[in-house]
């Protein structure tokens, strides 16, 4: 989960350097990108964020 973050911070940051003017017209906030990051890797860190794994079984 922390490598998907990281990975997320990575591309904000290329997009910023390369497409900041499409990320305007988007909407896209960048200044709010590292509260929300820091946000995501403390609940990963507290455990508040993860993976699960759901199985189904159809019954007979």
């Amino acid at each position: 989960m922390t490598r998907m973050i990281d990975q997320i911070q990575a591309r904000l940051d290329l997009l910023q350097l390369t497409a900041a003017h499409k990320l305007a017209e988007a909407g896209v906030d960048l200044a709010a990108a590292p509260a929300a990051l820091a946000a995501a890797r403390a609940a990963v860190a507290d455990g508040a964020l993860g993976y699960a794994l759901l199985i189904a079984e159809k019954s007979a």
